[in-house]
């Protein structure tokens, strides 16, 4: 009997262009699905959120569509593989200095902006860096250290707050947490689905690996 595809859950929030994460997982053996509502992610077997823009507008939108009590039930509470791509990152935290209001909380403290102004590089940070990559990391077992991956934002979580679950680290006029992993939560600061081989390597990992 063939087994049957891992169903995989694209969270929208009303507010991302999703579909070039949509078309990236679609690549691997997955049923890709967009979850427009939080009742969508209920008998999916992975969730990817990926988000741009405003923290606020996105955790409006999150709330608004069912989406963040869904993922406290299924993540948090089912244990559903989650990764979080860029804003999907920040929405983890307790808060960001971008908005007002709360995050989902998984993790305590702040996202905050980058330093910006005479002596700091230019804010937002956007194209290829470097990512160190933890020896300890799943997600990112077939990539290099350092692997070079595409970014674009202008706030990130600090290492002070995520030093026991960083599993990849970025230099951008500081070192910040680029990647973090724990139990069947993981989340990167980066754009897998702009980041050619190594970003696709990342996600198939993702969709594949043994749960």
């Amino acid at each position: 009997m063939t087994a049957a595809l891992p169903r995989v859950a694209v969270v929208d929030y009303g507010l991302a262009n999703i579909r070039s994460v949509v078309n990236a997982l679609s690549c691997f053996d997955a049923d890709v699905t967009i979850a427009e509502t939080g009742r969508e992610l209920g008998d999916a077997d992975l969730i990817v959120l990926p988000g741009v823009g405003s923290f606020d507008a996105g955790m409006e939108g999150l709330a608004a569509r069912g989406h963040a009590e869904a993922l406290e039930h299924r993540v948090r509470e089912a244990g559903v593989p989650y990764l979080g791509i860029c804003l999907g990152m920040h929405f983890l935290f307790s808060g960001s200095e971008e908005g007002v209001r709360p995050g989902l909380g998984w993790l305590d403290g702040s996202i905050v902006r980058f330093p910006a102004g005479e002596g700091h590089p230019k804010v937002p940070h956007v194209g290829w860096s470097a990512v160190e990559i933890a020896a300890s990391s799943k997600l990112m077992a077939g990539l290099a250290s350092p692997s070079d991956l595409y970014f674009v934002h202008g706030y990130h979580a600090p290492l002070a707050r995520t030093a026991d679950i960083t599993t990849g680290i970025c230099e951008y006029g500081l070192r910040f947490c680029a990647a973090l992993e724990w139990e069947n939560v993981a989340a990167v600061q980066f754009h897998p689905e702009k980041s050619q081989l190594a970003g696709m390597k990342l996600l198939e990992t993702f969709v594949t690996r043994p749960r």
